[in-house]
């Protein structure tokens, strides 16, 4: 896999909790799904907030190597062996701050471990970051591990260092 460029750089914040964050968003004007506000209100989840910076790498499932369909846990398989990493929940929602140039009818997903985000019916997700209909959203979509993804798709990840980096501050 060829080297890939920083797609995002996430600069750090000064959220005191996820609430915090999640209300900033609202007053913003962008659009929560019912299941992120569902997701990131549910403590069983245990999300915290995460302030420090980030680099995000934007991934196609063709360029990790698939040339056709494939499910979900083979992707992230193949994602953690090429010296990226999953991304913590909390980060999609403070990239929706920063990805402000986002094309119309675009829809990005972002790879978070799985079963980081479930909702109260039981059920995971991971989220995606869209632009339509003159908005800006923050979405989800299933992240069972058979679900299946095509050549085509992207998702945004991190490295390996910037996730150590952040666990030690």
């Amino acid at each position: 896999m060829k080297n890939i460029k920083v797609w995002k750089k996430i600069k750090k914040s000064n959220y005191k909790s996820v609430k915090h964050l999640l209300k900033d968003l609202i007053q913003k004007k962008y659009v929560l799904s019912p299941w992120i506000s569902n997701i990131f209100n549910n403590k069983k989840n245990n999300i915290s907030i995460n302030n420090q910076s980030f680099d995000l790498y934007k991934i196609k499932v063709r360029n990790l190597g698939f040339k056709k369909a494939t499910k979900l846990k083979y992707i992230y398989k193949k994602i953690l062996s090429k010296n990226y990493a999953l991304v913590p929940p909390v980060l999609a929602l403070r990239t929706r701050l920063f990805y402000k140039e986002q094309k119309k009818g675009e829809w990005l997903r972002f790879a978070t471990p799985l079963n980081s985000m479930i909702d109260t019916d039981k059920v995971p997700h991971l989220p995606k970051l869209g632009r339509a209909l003159k908005k800006y959203f923050i979405e989800t979509y299933w992240s069972y591990p058979d679900a299946i993804f095509h050549p085509h798709n992207e998702f945004i990840v991190t490295k390996k260092n910037d996730i150590s980096k952040s666990k030690n501050k």
